[in-house]
């Protein structure tokens, strides 16, 4: 080596430094991935009964991943983990042996999984704590964990890498433990309700039931394309044709749309159908889904904090028309622009337009533009163009717009909802219009499903329909502004090794 050349460190160096010492249990006749432990007790049942055991000084065996370690010439202490919750370990040469000690010293490591069997004990810190009297490997970690102190910061490495985040910010499994809890709340919500949980395909022939443009991909057996669906809906109205008054579904659904704080091209939603029941029926069903969730996530209060805002989700919530409000942030009388207007306001604005865009669209983005960044407590915008909703019904006298509704929060889309489409030869006519759109360029255009026409001329009865962003949803409640916060695995871009 030259004078003055430095060695260029091993960035393996951590891994084979761990691959010595998984060698050398193996040499001392130790599995360091046995198949089962011999645990009696989790860690949150030896904190919450401590004084007992100590009083008893019964023998308890305690397993967990190793998160801190402290030698001290003859004795170590060490902080371990499982899923219930963590507690400090002694370790003592003359409570082992010199020989299991030594071991203990040598090749274990902070990430390791360990059995540790032995005695509740009281340090002089009042620290509760296990006095080991033997210990087992069960697991040899051959990475190295982050730092405990430091913690994980950088968003990419805890996107791409959850399982680390996981374990070093304890903040991050409160969300998913939030998530869980609204997912089951839902659950009872609907189940309490009389309504039906149900499967419907994922792959699907025809791309709708959305306004988004859909994952393709293709059956090798059948030789055919097929679609990731972008909603539900289609099926489940197919089971209201077919004789179920209620149902509904938490579905995974795909959009190949952008990324970005609140997209992501994977994501969950819940749709509900119920029969006879029309919009104004489903908005007072939003409003008390949504009180009966707040209210069991805060123990009985309708407001929750989130950001600078305070949400009030006590019902009832105020109605926006779509026309009127569009027509008083704009200044205009929507009856007299010309679609030629709107797109000029539109590029005026700044919006990316392109000569895809029908009057709905532009519509809709200027809506997006100049009235949802206002909108914080929760709203209902109520009946939008005809154009963007191929499959509601029309408002009787105002053939340009249907019976639809979404319920808008911090300026974020949380639900849409229809009085369901039930006329057969109306909704064909639809299913063309959206064909057209398709052609002249519109990638988000919906799929003409004739099977559910077919399936609509068997007769379907008024019916309403609802999907609930059950990401979107845990990020209000769970005041996060990330969508990828609220997803333990979301999409990314492989990184280029």
């Amino acid at each position: 080596m030259a004078k003055n050349q430095e060695k260029v460190p091993d960035i393996n160096d951590e891994y084979q430094q761990r691959l010595k010492k998984l060698e050398q249990l193996k040499a001392q006749g130790q599995d360091p991935f046995p198949a089962k432990s011999k645990q009696t007790m989790i860690v949150a049942d030896f904190l919450n009964n401590f004084d007992k055991l100590v009083k008893s000084e019964k023998k308890v065996t305690l397993t967990g991943r190793i998160i801190s370690l402290r030698l001290q010439g003859g004795s170590c202490f060490l902080h371990f983990r499982d899923g219930s919750g963590q507690v400090q370990a002694f370790i003592r040469k003359d409570q082992i042996g010199a020989e299991e000690y030594q071991s203990f010293k040598d090749n274990f490591d902070a990430g390791d999984f360990a059995q540790f069997s032995g005695q509740a004990f009281v340090t002089k810190t009042e620290e509760p704590t296990i006095l080991v009297d033997k210990l087992e490997i069960l697991s040899k970690a051959l990475q190295p964990i982050p730092d405990q102190y430091y913690g994980l910061k950088d968003p990419d490495t805890r996107f791409r890498k959850r399982y680390l985040d996981l374990l070093v910010n304890p903040e991050v499994r409160k969300v998913f433990d939030l998530r869980s809890q609204i997912i089951k709340l839902t659950r009872e919500f609907f189940d309490k309700q009389g309504y039906t949980e149900v499967d419907t395909p994922i792959l699907q022939h025809i791309a709708s039931g959305a306004t988004a443009q859909p994952f393709e991909t293709h059956h090798n057996a059948l030789d055919m394309n097929l679609y990731l669906r972008v909603a539900p809906e289609l099926y489940l109205k197919r089971l209201i044709i077919g004789g179920y008054d209620k149902v509904y579904e938490i579905a995974r659904c795909f959009r190949n749309e952008g990324i970005d704080h609140q997209h992501n091209p994977e994501f969950t939603q819940i749709e509900t159908y119920e029969a006879y029941k029309d919009y104004n029926d489903y908005m007072k069903l939003v409003e008390e889904f949504m009180e009966f969730v707040v209210k069991k996530i805060t123990g009985g209060s309708t407001k929750i904090k989130n950001g600078k805002d305070t949400l009030d989700f006590k019902a009832p919530y105020p109605r926006l028309d779509f026309k009127e409000a569009l027509e008083k942030a704009l200044k205009i009388d929507l009856e007299k622009t010309a679609d030629k207007e709107l797109m000029v306001l539109a590029k005026k604005a700044g919006l990316p337009v392109d000569s895809s865009w029908g009057r709905g669209k532009l519509l809709d983005e200027l809506y997006k533009k100049f009235v949802r960044v206002n909108l914080i407590q929760p709203v209902f915008l109520i009946n939008h163009p005809l154009e963007i909703s191929p499959l509601a019904k029309k408002i009787p006298g105002r053939e340009n717009y249907v019976e639809r509704f979404q319920l808008v929060v911090k300026t974020a889309e949380m639900c849409n909802a229809f009085s369901e489409l039930n006329d057969p030869i109306d909704q064909a006519e639809r299913f063309a219009e959206q064909k057209k759109l398709r052609e002249a360029g519109d990638e988000e255009a919906q799929g003409a499903d004739d099977d559910f026409v077919e399936a609509l001329k068997h007769g379907m009865p008024p019916t309403a329909g609802l999907g609930i962003g059950i990401d979107r949803l845990v990020m209000i409640l769970g005041d996060i502004e990330n969508i990828k916060e609220v997803i333990l695995f979301p999409t990314m871009r492989p990184k280029n090794d």
